[in-house]
């Protein structure tokens, strides 16, 4: 091979500014020259970043400084006398469609590990995490709801009370997590009730008010057993650590597309941007549907009394005019499945 010499722009490992240099390529030797002087370097420490069309190549020295070339012509010439090789995937790179599939097929295999593998996993990563993991990351997510969505409940304090006592009779005598209720004032959400990791079901004083009316009607007999249907359906979620088995999930679905896109968030800020209005999958919601007809008929109560619940929350919803008031009512609807499919199987649990 005759002598070659290729300029190219040196940057040293210890300071920012760049150099103007020679790269002459000799057969069994590089040699750098810089300022009449030439430096040797065997062939063996040289090692080439992978090259881009557009962009110059670089080629990194052992002790940590590297040099790039722009010029096309030369970057092939020193692409040669490395004799570099592209490898599979820089290949499918140079082709748009064999880029494309590529992505096709890593959107898939993220989509697939979401609907089957991850599942799978996530579950039992969540049945094994200690309660006190998981209600020290329920009180997380409460406190940074109370800073950002809810506010104090403005109902009154025998009202308030009245709703505690409800779940206290709905509370099976055997529970996964110790349950207990908070009553919030939800402007943002609207008419809302929803179960966090550690036990805590949340109901807003929007759902209280749905119920009992504007007029502010004791909480007992017909409009008690209402309350205690939409209870029943959050402690259904508690009692099959619904929770913290979609924050796993969440969580890993996070990382894998973190890893692939680079860009990594919290736990606890996923969780608290998505947790009043992110959907359970349908395995969990009919899950804790099921649990609500079965601890409603336990305290003889009848499954109807939630239908008749998601009924009134439908018909203010079709009725409402304004954009901000369907965003408001239709926010429990629109967080949970086929709202016309549940309001008839609690009809027909009630039947028989």
């Amino acid at each position: 091979m005759s002598e070659t010499m290729i300029p190219a722009n040196f940057f040293d490992h210890r300071q920012s500014r760049m150099q103007s240099i020679q790269l002459s390529l000799q057969p069994d030797m590089l040699e750098v020259i810089f300022e009449g002087n030439s430096y040797p370097v065997h062939k063996q420490t040289l090692r080439l970043e992978e090259p881009f069309e557009h962009a110059p190549c670089i080629l990194n020295f052992s002790d940590g400084s590297h040099c790039e070339i722009h010029d096309a012509q030369d970057k092939q010439a020193l692409l040669d006398y490395l004799d570099y090789r592209h490898n599979l995937v820089e290949r499918w790179q140079k082709k748009w469609y064999w880029a494309l599939l590529s992505i096709v097929l890593m959107i898939g295999m993220l989509a697939a590990a979401r609907q089957w593998g991850i599942p799978i996993v996530a579950d039992k990563i969540a049945a094994r995490l200690p309660v006190s993991y998981e209600r020290a990351l329920g009180g997380d997510i409460m406190k940074v709801l109370d800073e950002t969505m809810l506010r104090p409940s403005r109902l009154s304090d025998q009202r308030i009370a009245q709703a505690e006592e409800i779940i206290r009779r709905l509370r099976p005598a055997s529970t996964r997590v110790p349950i207990h209720l908070e009553v919030r004032s939800g402007a943002r959400i609207g008419a809302n009730a929803f179960a966090l990791p550690g036990g805590t079901v949340v109901v807003t004083d929007e759902m209280i008010l749905l119920i009992t009316g504007q007029s502010g009607n004791e909480l007992t007999g017909v409009l008690a057993e209402e309350l205690a249907a939409v209870l029943a359906h959050e402690i259904g979620h508690v009692q099959g650590n619904h929770g913290m088995r979609r924050l796993v999930r969440d969580g890993m679905v996070t990382v894998i597309a973190g890893s692939l896109f680079s860009d990594f968030s919290s736990v606890v800020t996923l969780a608290s941007a998505g947790i009043v209005n992110r959907e359970f999958s349908r395995e969990m919601e009919v899950e804790a549907d099921s649990y609500a007809i079965d601890r409603l008929r336990q305290v003889n109560i009848s499954p109807a009394r939630l239908a008749d619940v998601l009924q009134q929350m439908e018909h203010v919803h079709q009725r409402a005019n304004g954009a901000s008031s369907r965003s408001r009512i239709g926010q429990y609807i629109s967080s949970h499945p086929a709202t016309e499919d549940r309001i008839a199987r609690f009809r027909a649990a009630a039947k028989q």
